[in-house]
């Protein structure tokens, strides 16, 4: 079963992602020293990942936290892309 994906760590990522852009902001995720181009920091992605994986209670099935990593970056590409739209970029 290499396509299942782990609802329940997924939604658990998303409800610590919202929580922390709520107490941090998008800028929080964003690598440091980048100039204009905004990159995304890796490490913040996975500490927010393992705070559900912890809070969830699942296992560290590397698969399924691979996605759920994936997952978290393209909510924040999404939410960094309507910031931009918006600003005017």
């Amino acid at each position: 079963m290499p396509n299942v994906v782990d609802l329940t760590l997924c939604s658990e990522a998303r409800r610590a992602l919202h929580q922390v852009l709520a107490q941090r902001g998008l800028g929080f995720f964003l690598k440091p020293g980048q100039g204009p181009c905004a990159r995304l920091d890796p490490r913040r992605i996975a500490w927010v990942v393992n705070a559900a994986r912890r809070r969830s209670g699942r296992g560290a099935d590397p698969d399924a936290l691979s996605r759920t990593r994936r997952v978290v970056r393209r909510e924040l590409i999404r939410r960094m892309a309507d910031t931009l739209v918006s600003a005017g970029f």
